[in-house]
């Protein structure tokens, strides 16, 4: 690998993420590779920029930022051989996880070039991704109270959520929630029709989820397999219970959620519900379809990644 492209986020994560991506490149060129760092204001510019790494065969695009702008670039490319790699400079920070690298802290502000290395020293592998609606996600795709939560954040995010980071998300969140009493939902999936009042509908690619809960242990990147999860319920107190049995993993086994196992997903409502792709508000609709597009992507993975994250170690 000699041609590494880091494209920056700038209103991702803290302000004082910048100096630390500076310091990535410059950790990598002293590795003796061939780097351009390339920093956009705007969504529509990382994407821009990410078609111009397909277009000049770049070996990897290093995307530092969250997983909205992971997702975001991920989706531009899907079905090149350019690698994708992950800087964790975001919020959440959820692909990290998933991934087992290091993320950004008071006690780890070398957390990103730490990152860079790791994955420079992994492996590239194929992995799935799905298409909702049309548009590609890499981790998940919602409806119902997380895209509901997301609008209201989206306005508020670049003035607080930036400096404050996790925690001022989550407290909004719960505020937030209050306002929410959930939708009814027709689920099929793979054949299998499921109808119900939900508070939430989350199809995902991977095993965590908020960048505090791991929904599963069994997720797979690259199985041609998607898990729907149904959050049942209506009212304030069935939010805080859902939110209590995922943080101490009791989510399984209870009678208020369901887990759906799939490669194609139907979702439909009788009025139009907000909806996200990895995290990024997106508009209303009555009708989510959603398919599996198999290992369509190269990631790169660091040699410390959890063990059965792929069909074959």
């Amino acid at each position: 690998m000699n041609h590494v492209w880091i494209l920056y986020n700038s209103l991702a994560g803290h302000p004082g993420n910048r100096a630390k991506v500076e310091r990535v490149a410059e950790a990598l060129t002293r590795r003796g590779l061939a780097v351009r760092l390339e920093r956009s204001l705007t969504i529509d510019g990382l994407r821009q920029v990410a078609r111009e790494a397909v277009r000049e065969r770049a070996d990897a695009v290093l995307v530092a930022g969250g997983d909205g702008s992971l997702g975001t670039i991920a989706a531009e490319l899907a079905g090149s051989q350019v690698a994708l790699g992950f800087l964790p400079a975001g919020t959440a920070n959820v692909w990290a996880k998933e991934l087992n690298l290091p993320t950004l802290s008071w006690l780890r502000p070398q957390a990103l070039e730490q990152a860079a290395l790791r994955l420079m020293e992994g492996r590239a592998r194929h992995v799935d991704m799905g298409r909702c609606n049309g548009r590609l996600f890499l981790l998940w795709a919602g409806i119902g109270l997380d895209a509901f939560v997301m609008q209201h954040l989206e306005s508020r995010r670049q003035l607080l959520s930036r400096r404050l980071g996790l925690l001022y998300n989550v407290t909004a969140a719960f505020f937030h929630s209050r306002a929410w009493p959930g939708a009814r939902m027709r689920v099929v999936v793979g054949g299998r029709e499921v109808t119900g009042h939900y508070l939430m509908a989350v199809v995902a690619n991977v095993s965590w989820y908020g960048g505090l809960f791991q929904l599963t242990n069994d997720a797979r990147l690259d199985d041609g397999q998607l898990e729907v999860w149904l959050f049942a319920g209506q009212t304030h107190g069935d939010i805080l219970a859902h939110t209590a049995r995922l943080a101490t993993g009791r989510q399984q086994a209870h009678p208020q959620l369901t887990c759906l196992t799939g490669g194609q997903v139907e979702i439909y409502t009788p009025l139009p519900q907000l909806i996200h792709n990895d995290g990024e508000p997106l508009a209303a609709t009555d009708h989510l379809s959603i398919e599996v597009v198999p290992q369509v992507l190269r990631i790169l993975v660091p040699p410390e990644a959890p063990a059965g994250l792929f069909t074959k170690d």
